[in-house]
């Protein structure tokens, strides 16, 4: 597989996600403002919206957005246990809390924030609209390991990356023990301080083209 990526923005979840499964995953990077593909070529050719994660599967199909890249992936390696099966209610929920870091926190707060094209004022709503879907997280998290449970799933993956950025974003987790807590446990999983090591070190390296 390869997957496109960029440092320790949302694709991160799926560098975890992989690292997690024991997938081999052939990882190609992309500087998200101009989409331009380490080794030469355009983001845009394989993903019409230029973003990431990108995954281009062994069979050579596509698959884009957060919440299908990380189903898939944890499909790719059942025993690892990264989603519940098919067909259970607890398969519904990790459906429930990857559309929940999508659209709550990560589309509707943190990617207004980030895009330097934002109007000032549209950033401070933002950051305000933060603040219902880190309470609801925290009182969830609230005497639970991860969000569906005491199983570690992607959807943890996703959550994790969102809550590693948010300080970044101008909204400060200190009213948010649980989720504190709950982000200093995910990050001492092996895979996940793997994959965030890599990525900073990236980052700071720079992009070349």
């Amino acid at each position: 597989m390869k997957l496109y990526y960029t440092p320790m923005t949302c694709s991160l979840a799926t560098n975890i996600a992989c690292r997690e499964a024991g997938v081999a995953v052939d990882m190609i990077r992309v500087e998200l403002g101009s989409k331009r593909i380490a080794g030469g070529g355009d983001l845009t050719t394989v993903n019409a919206m230029g973003q990431v994660p990108t995954l281009v599967t062994d069979e050579g199909r596509i698959l884009t957005e957060n919440p299908a890249v990380l189903t898939y992936v944890a499909d790719f390696a059942p025993d690892k246990g990264l989603a519940p099966p098919a067909g259970s209610f607890e398969r519904y929920e990790l459906t429930r809390w990857l559309a929940f870091v999508g659209t709550e926190i990560h589309k509707k707060g943190l990617a207004l924030i980030y895009d330097p094209t934002t109007p000032d004022v549209v950033k401070s709503f933002a950051r305000a609209a933060m603040a219902k879907p880190l309470a609801v997280a925290e009182a969830h998290l609230a005497g639970r390991e991860f969000l569906l449970g005491t199983a570690f799933t992607v959807a943890d993956a996703y959550f994790f990356w969102a809550l590693t950025i948010t300080p970044f974003a101008g909204v400060q987790l200190a009213a948010y023990p649980s989720l504190r807590t709950y982000q200093k446990r995910v990050y001492a999983r092996p895979a996940v301080r793997a994959a965030v090591d890599q990525e900073r070190g990236e980052r700071e390296r720079g992009f070349a083209a």
